[in-house]
């Protein structure tokens, strides 16, 4: 905070991308978290301040530049359990969580040129910019209420999942070969699907291109456990139920398209 990193961000992220001055705090502050960026857009929203769209889009920008910052403790645990096939599903995560933070970005770019308030919007970092202590940021705490209803629905969809992976996990012990155990335990545990990965590569049951694809298959079959248990319960304790409910289906949508990519070009290396 002292070297005022997150507001070096911000006028990093304004001057390039050029987005909407709300919006851009929130990105950058998620780099610290995506929790408070969303906070900050529900409160925007609740002001009038971005439109409804905008906080929608706006929201599916926020995981990457959280994600960005653990992303190279995700390479370094995936080279070390996994080695190169390790390395390779840590890169394919990364461009899918870029992948989508462009294409929201797009729309918010959109967005903004078709909103007669934010479209002629330029953000200057003058010495009489809005800085983070500036009361045009001052967003409001949340209720108590919000609060747990966010936890309630957050405890309930990491219940529901680590209760179910076990199951999944043992029926593809029983019923398939030993990739598949690396698929079903990348649903709920990437750590676990790695090691799965390296004792299967150091054993030789698998090789490269076949525990790439079958990371990468456990983590597209866990994508929709993985966006409710991560961001239902937020979604929901923070924006309505309708507008959450457009922000999960979005979040689905959006990064769908990448995980078939991925799952393509993966499949090529196995029968390559």
């Amino acid at each position: 905070m002292r070297l005022r990193l997150a507001e070096k961000l911000l006028q990093f992220i304004s001057r390039y991308l050029k987005l909407n001055s709300v919006i851009a705090l929130a990105v950058a502050v998620s780099a610290g978290s995506s929790r408070t960026g969303a906070g900050i857009i529900s409160s925007a929203l609740e002001k009038n301040i971005i439109t409804e769209r905008e906080a929608i889009w706006s929201i599916l920008m926020l995981p990457f530049p959280s994600y960005l910052k653990r992303w190279f403790s995700t390479l370094a645990l995936s080279i070390s359990m996994a080695g190169l096939a390790g390395g390779i599903f840590a890169l394919f995560l990364l461009m899918r969580s870029a992948a989508r933070f462009f294409v929201a970005f797009l729309v918010l770019r959109c967005e903004s040129r078709n909103n007669e308030n934010f479209s002629q919007e330029k953000i200057s970092f003058s010495s009489n910019a809005p800085q983070f202590h500036n009361k045009k940021f001052q967003f409001k705490r949340f209720q108590f209420k919000r609060l747990f209803k966010n936890l309630i629905l957050g405890w309930l969809f990491f219940a529901v999942t680590f209760a179910l992976i076990p199951v999944i996990e043992n029926f593809f012990k029983k019923i398939f070969l030993s990739g598949w155990t690396i698929a079903a335990a990348s649903i709920m545990n990437v750590s676990a699907a790695l090691a799965l990965a390296g004792g299967s590569l150091s054993s030789g049951e698998l090789n490269t291109s076949q525990a790439l694809f079958m990371l990468i298959l456990g983590s597209a079959l866990g994508t929709f456990t993985r966006i409710l248990r991560q961001n239902a319960g937020y979604y929901f304790g923070m924006f309505n139920s309708q507008i959450a409910l457009k922000m999960l289906i979005l979040n689905f949508i959006t990064i769908m398209p990448f995980i078939i990519l991925s799952l393509i070009f993966s499949g090529l290396a196995l029968v390559l």
